[in-house]
This record gives structure tokens, sequence and C-alpha cells, in this order.
């Protein structure tokens, strides 16, 4: 291979927007379009001295040593892709961002921050877009042969200092783009169909109402189908360039309870919480400064809604909520603004209906799917008519008028007063529901069986789905899934919006999915057609974790987080008593989720309380299932701090292992135990237990878990003083985790191995490691390693005379210990006591106090970005 290039670098990444959708479209030639997309940019690269990096389906990772060079290859890419004759007449349009920095080299490749903050860039853009960093316009901004357009500063996912973005504008390529797709801009609100119809007043009237910025929390109530999540987006989207700190639309409608309320908030604004930290406590904290508007979209299903809020309005004086719910939440902060239907004709001759909103509404939709169609004196009478029938609820006027491709508005009111008369869904409904309820079923009822099956089985998804999904869970036999999802468009009772990854997501409205699962229960079909969601989500999760301690680990995490919504209500499904092959598939998706990806990157309580359900319908029998659950939930105490009745589980694993002959899992089990025994102190017993473990997985074989052994027996020597065995060991464990492809135990290797170099070496040879790996280590963003390097950095920065850092670096890493909680065992605690006494010596203890006070409030990335100016500088 090629010598990689260091140094100053310019990192491009690009995709199709829309592949999916094309591969679908394509059908047989999309591997040829596929083919000819990737001629087209290798050619463009090689031209201007590229470095492909990888290649995963229709993206590119490439390095360039120039910033010129990859602004030209990138331009030239896009002039040949949109010059290209492709098959069928299809369009392909690619998304590129380009960010310049200095990634840190990593075997084959390159790892750090940079990488993480070019690919960001990247899935901002749109298709035919270049978007590039401030880093690298600093260094093209006098090129004279293209226009840096000014994009302003944008917040991106997992980077907490964000970026000033521009994007390049060249003659004869694309330059009209939709906003780029950043955290808190108005471009992640949800997509509007069409311009808002009559609410002018009530938008007009929330703007100044929000333009207080002493009115913290207002409420917008009304029926299901009355409008009020557009009105809501509508307000956000009018006042984004009055929020600092941007607009974030969070979606509620699947949440049941404070905890999932939180957990979606966090992931919405990027508060970070990882494995164990509490998301309440991480978005109060990310929000505390902040001026923001929040769209809680969807919460009257929640019990404990107007906790979340009170605490999050206490906590975040500068922000502020508007909520759509069909209830008030009663705070005292509220203010409830009513949104009712469309303003009616008064008569109905229809003589007053051009002042209507709600025939307003009506003829909207109708020249959306007949744009001939216009209000007369011969049809007016009846279009009134059909507004009062249905209530003026924009919901029931948007699904009637949509049958206007086929019916007249007299033959539409005439069907309308025949098929829509009491209740129609198996849920009884206030009038106005009723009304709306009964639209639903009679746009229902006009579709075909077979789009009818279609529709029933797209209400398990909870989730905007993309067309794989649909595809695995909708399908039927006979029938062209795509097709259908097309006249269920024309419908209006799905919609397509494009993702964050330009990919098309399918979306039903929950007032619509809840019909869609009504139907699904009546029709029989609801177990076999959750058996298939479930089944898809065990794969789904599958995959993407198989990924998480590798180099893709940022692209698992975007996907698992897409469905996390999904992943709860199979596993919901799955652990109810009942058919013991449904139970089998959801125990799978049960034990990957919470073991290898709850476990670090999301709610620990939320595992624990999965596990603990998942363990009580399985049978009272010995199996690797529920070896599996006590693994996992024994984990899960541990993080939680129970250390005792951790122990418990893992001797229960470890008996049962044995009576199953399974070496592996008995090996597994005594790693477990040993964990524990470290936590508790019992340093001795901690290390026979790993010895043991570590011979099993000798004689049996498994690399994997040899690896883990050796790690933990690092940790273990560190904490009884014998250095150089840890080192040795440490180095042993990292040669197993290359082999292995294991990423994220290598980043744990070298942590230990900086502690050990720290005390056999000293500070001075322990910081050059530290310089080499942090940016490394802490691109996984995994919360328990971002701790151990914080406290690491204390170590250092104590050792090599700089007493105010290692104070601050502490308090940094006890504030996150403390939001986990992650306790400090003992043999750890006398470590860091030992490492910071010359610090604690050096300064007076005002002097001390002061320093830690204020490195509490430091996040990772701070304190992170602290170290390594300290260390790389010279000055230490």
């Amino acid at each position: 291979m090629t010598e990689l290039p260091t140094g100053t670098l310019t990192l491009l990444f690009s995709d199709i927007e829309g592949s999916t959708n094309l591969l679908h479209t394509l059908g047989p030639r999309w591997g040829e379009a596929l083919s000819a997309h990737r001629a087209i940019l290798r050619q463009a690269f090689a031209d201007h001295n590229g470095t492909e990096m990888g290649t995963e389906g229709d993206s590119f990772f490439v390095v360039f040593r120039s910033a010129h060079e990859a602004l030209d290859a990138a331009v030239t890419g896009q002039r040949g892709l949109q010059q290209h004759a492709w098959p069928d007449g299809a369009t392909v349009r690619v998304r590129m961002g380009l960010h310049t920095g200095e990634p840190t080299r990593h075997e084959d490749g390159y790892i750090g921050e940079d990488v993480h903050r070019a690919a960001r860039i990247g899935s901002t853009a749109n298709g035919g877009q270049i978007v590039i960093s401030s880093a690298t316009h600093r260094l093209v901004s006098e090129e004279t042969r293209v226009h840096l357009r000014d994009l302003g500063h944008h917040r991106l996912k997992d980077l907490p200092d964000g970026e000033h973005l521009y994007d390049v504008i060249v003659d004869g390529l694309l330059t009209d783009f939709p906003p780029l797709r950043s955290l808190g801009r108005a471009a992640s609100l949800p997509a509007a169909p069409a311009p808002l119809v009559g609410r002018q007043a009530e938008v007009q009237a929330l703007c100044a109402l929000l333009a207080d910025r002493g009115t913290r929390f207002v409420t917008l109530t009304g029926p299901g189908g009355v409008g009020k999540t557009r009105v809501a987006t509508a307000v956000a989207a009018q006042l984004e360039a009055t929020y600092p700190d941007g607009v974030y639309f969070v979606d509620l409608h699947v949440a049941d309870g404070a905890e999932v309320m939180w957990s979606t908030i966090s992931d919405v604004v990027d508060a970070g919480a990882a494995a164990g930290t509490d998301p309440g406590e991480q978005v109060c904290s990310r929000l505390a400064e902040r001026s923001a508007l929040l769209v809680l979209d969807n919460v009257e299903q929640i019990p404990d809604a107007d906790a979340v809020v009170s605490a999050l309005l206490s906590a975040a004086p500068r922000v502020q909520v508007l909520a759509s719910s069909r209830r008030p939440l009663l705070l005292v902060a509220e203010h409830e603004f009513p949104i009712g239907p469309l303003g009616l004709p008064s008569s109905i001759d229809g003589g007053d209906a051009t002042s209507s909103a709600a025939v307003a509404m009506f003829l909207q939709r109708a020249q959306m799917v007949r744009p001939s169609f216009a209000l007369t004196a011969e049809n007016r009478g009846s279009v009134a008519q059909l507004c009062q029938r249905l209530d003026g609820l924009p919901l029931a006027i948007e699904l009637a008028a949509a049958h206007l491709r086929v019916l007249s508005p007299k033959a539409l009111l005439s069907r309308l007063d025949s098929r829509l008369g009491t209740g129609v869904t198996t849920v009884d409904r206030p009038d106005r529901q009723r009304s709306l309820g009964a639209t639903i079923a009679w746009s229902h009822d006009l579709l075909t069986d077979a789009d009818r099956v279609v529709f029933r089985r797209l209400g398990v998804l909870c989730s905007p789905a993309d067309l794989d999904a649909v595809l695995a869970i909708a399908g039927t036999e006979g029938t062209d899934v795509l097709d259908a999802i097309s006249r269920l468009v024309e419908a209006s009772l799905v919609r397509i919006d494009d993702g964050i990854d330009g990919e098309p997501r399918v979306v039903l409205l929950e007032t619509i999915r809840t019909y869609a699962l009504e139907r699904l229960t009546a029709s029989g079909d609801s177990d076999a057609t959750r058996t298939r969601h479930l089944i898809w989500c065990r794969d789904q999760v599958t995959a993407a974790t198989e990924l998480l301690r590798g180099p893709l680990h940022t692209i698992a995490l975007d996907r698992l987080a897409r469905i996390e919504n999904d992943i709860r209500a199979a596993l919901d499904f799955a652990l109810r008593p009942g058919d013991a092959g449904r139970s089998s598939v959801g125990q799978e998706l049960l034990i990957t989720v919470t073991t290898r990806y709850w476990y670090r990157f999301g709610s620990v309580a939320e595992a624990r309380s999965w596990q603990e359900r998942g363990l009580a319908i399985l049978a009272d029998e010995d199996s690797a299932e529920k070896i599996e659950l006590l693994h996992g939930l024994g984990v899960s105490l541990l993080q939680q701090v129970q250390v005792a009745a951790a122990v418990q589980l893992f001797d229960r694993s470890l008996e049962m292992s044995r009576r199953l002959d399974d070496r592996d899992l008995e090996a597994r089990a005594l790693n477990d135990l040993a964990l524990a025994h470290r936590q508790d102190g019992n340093l001795a017993g901690a290390t026979d237990l790993l010895q043991r473990s570590l011979a099993i997985a000798r004689d049996t074989g498994n690399t994997m878990r040899q690896a883990i052994a050796l790690g933990n027996l690092v940790v273990l020597h560190i904490d009884q003083g014998d250095y150089a065995r840890a080192a040795e060991a440490a180095k042993e464990s990292m040669a197993a985790n290359a082999a292995n492809g294991d990423d994220w135990g290598v980043a744990i290797d070298r942590l230990n191995y900086t502690a050990a170099v720290l005390h056999s070496e000293g500070p001075q040879a322990a910081q050059r490691h530290f310089a080499q790996w942090a940016g490394a280590i802490q691109s996984f963003r995994d919360a328990e390693l971002d701790i151990d390097l914080i406290e690491m950095g204390a170590a250092i920065a104590s050792g090599l005379g700089h007493p105010e850092l290692a104070a601050r670096l502490l308090a940094a890493a006890d504030a996150q210990r403390a939001a986990i909680p992650l306790a400090r065992p003992p043999a750890e605690e006398t470590l860091v006591q030992s490492w910071l006494a010359a610090s604690r010596t050096a300064l007076s203890d005002a002097e001390w106090q002061q320093a830690y006070i204020s490195g509490a409030e430091l996040d990772t990335a701070r304190a992170i970005e602290m170290m390594q100016s300290v260390y790389t500088s010279g000055s230490a």
C-alpha cells in the first residue's frame, strides 16, 4: 500500500443522495449507475492526487495533501456526474463535505475528531452540493474560479463547538439548495407538504407571545388532526433566526414516560448522554446557557411530561418550550393556546366560501391533485357543505380533497354523507375526532384490498421508515409495495419525507397510524406483522452493533438512534407471554441492544428494566439465553454501583455455564466476577478469577475473550503496583485486540498502557503516549472511556507540575462520574489520590478548591482540548 500522507490534510466525504430510492427505481440497472458514479469520482480524485481511504456502498472517504486539490477534485467530480447520461434518465446527485485538519494516523487509516467533523459536514449537504469547513475555507478563500457562499454557523451532531460552513458555487453546476441538514436549524423541522393556510393570525400571535422572552412555555391544544404540529413548526421556522442556539423539533408521539421523553430530547439536542448517564441531567446541562426554542410535539400521552418540562425550564432559563398536546399540562408557567378548526362558511350555499379558511385549504389541496380545479358558482355549495361536514378539521379536509382526482365535489359530498356516519373505529371519539376517524376510514375503504394490507402493516412502524423497512414489514405476495406506497401518498394516508441522509422516509401522522393499528388488530394479521417488525429490528441492531467496536461506529450509532422507538415497540411485543419463537427472537434483540448498545451509549436504567422483564418470562431452566441476560443485568447493576446484587447474578451465570459445559460463557462469568470483586476492593480474588478466565480462553482459542481478560489484568496489575507486568499485559492485549479488529479494545489498552508508563517511566513518557492517542480514544465518545481519559490527563498534569489544571480535570471527571453514576473503585481511588498528591501539596486549600470548582463545568471535549493545548505546546 502507498504510504499515507500525514500532517495537515483535507478530508473529503461523499455519498449519493437518495441511493436507496435509486436502487429500487433502477432495479437491475442500479449496479450500472453505481459503477459509473465510482468511476467518475475515482478519476477526479486520482487526477488531483487524492488517496482513497474507503468506500462503503455509494460513499467515499478520500484525503488530499492540498486543500486546493481537494476542492478541484470535488468540482471536477460534480461536473462529471452532472454531465453523465444515467440509466433510464435517472438523476444521480452526490453530496460532498470537505474539512482540513490533522487526523491521527492509525494502522492503515485515520481516526480522530477531524475525521468525524468531515463526515458530519458531508452529511449536512444536499445532492450536488459541496460544503466546506472554515478551516478549508481559510486555505481556498482566494480561489478565483469558484465562489464560496457563507452559510453561517451550524451545530453538528456529536461536535459541541459546531462549524462555520460554506458551499461552493461554480458556473454550470447546481446553485440552489435547500437548507443544510444540521442540528437546531429550520431545516431540521418536519417538511411542510404545502404552504400553511388559514393560520396566519395564530402564527403571528404565537410569534408575538414567544418574542417576549418572559414567556417560557406555550402549549398548543386541540383535537387530533386540527393542525397543531403544522402551526408549531411554522412558528418555529419563522422565529429560527431569533434564537442564537437554534430551534429543535422533538417528536414524542411514541414516548410513554419521562425517561423516554428525556432520552428523545437528549438525542435531538445532541446532549451526548452515554451509557449510564441521566439523560435529563445531560439535557439540562447542555441547554443551561443556551438560547433556544424546543418544539415538543405530542406530549399528551406522557404521564410525567409536566415534570420534564418543569425541570427543563428551571435548568435552562434562556430556553422556551412550544408544545403540542390534546390537553394542557397545567404548569404555572404554561400559556395555553387553543388551536381550533379552520373557519367555515356560514351558509350551505357557499355564498361566503371565498372568505373561509377551510374552503381555502380544500381548494389548495384539491389543486395539488387536480391543478385545473377552481371554485365556481356550481360547486361552491358542495365545497362549503363538505368543509362543514368535516368540521373544518385540516387533516379531514386533506384526506377528502385527495379524492377529487376522480370525484366532483358534489359526488364527493354524496359519498361523504352516505359513508361517514357514526363511529367507524374501535375506540370512542369526541364528535370532531369521529368525523376525522370516519374520513380516514373512508379513504381506507376506497383502497384496493392489497393496498389496505400494506397500509395497516405500516402502522407498526414507530419511526420514519426507509424503503427497506417498508419492504421487509409491509410487503405482500404479488403486490409491488412501492407502487402501493405511491397510491397511499396519493390518498394522503402517508407522506414521504427526506431523511437526514437524503433517503426517502415513509411517515404516518399519529392519528392515521392509530387507525392503521386498529385495522391491523381487526384483520387478525397483527402478530404476524409485529413478528416481521421484530425480526427486522433484530437484524438491524445486529448489523449495526457489529460496527460499534470499529472505525465506522459513528455510522452505527446514527443508524441505531433512528430506530430506537421501533426497538422499544418490538421488545414490548416480544416480551409479552406467548409464542416461544417470537420470544426467542426478542431475547436475541434484547441481549444485543442492552449489552452492546445501551450499555455504552443509551440508558442503563432502561436497559436494566428490559433485562429484568426478559428474565421474568424465561423458562425456569438452564439456557444460554438466561446466561446472557444474567450477564447483561449484572453489568447494568455494576454500572449503577450495586455490587452485591451483581455478584449474585454473576455467580448464577457461572454455575449455569458449568452445568451447560459452556467454557466460553464460563470464562466470561469469571471475568464478570473479577470486575465486581475489584470494585469491592478484593484485588487478590479478582486477579485469581481473571487468570482462570484467561486460561480457559487460551484453552478454547477464543482470542476476543483472551484480549478482554488481558485488558482487565492490566488494571489489576496497576492497582497492585506491578507496573512492569501491567505494561507487558497491555501490549499483549493491544496486539490481540488489533488482530481481532477491535478498535474500541485497542483504545482501552492504550489508556491502560499510558497509566502503566506513568508509574514505571514517569509523566514525560506518559505525556508522549497521551498526546499520540487521546484524539483516537475520544473519538469513540464512550462516557467511561472519556472519564478515564480525563483522569489520566489529571495525573499527567500533576506529574508535570500543572496543579491547577490537575484540579480542574479531576473535577470534570468527578462530575461525569456523579452523573452516570459510576463510582471509583477503592484501588482506583487510591491511585488517583496518589497521582494528585503533589498538586494538592503545591496549592493551598483555597487555591485547590477554586480550581476544582472551575473545572466541574467542563465537558469532555473542552477538558481534552485543555489537556492537549498544554501537552502539545511544549510548555509541559
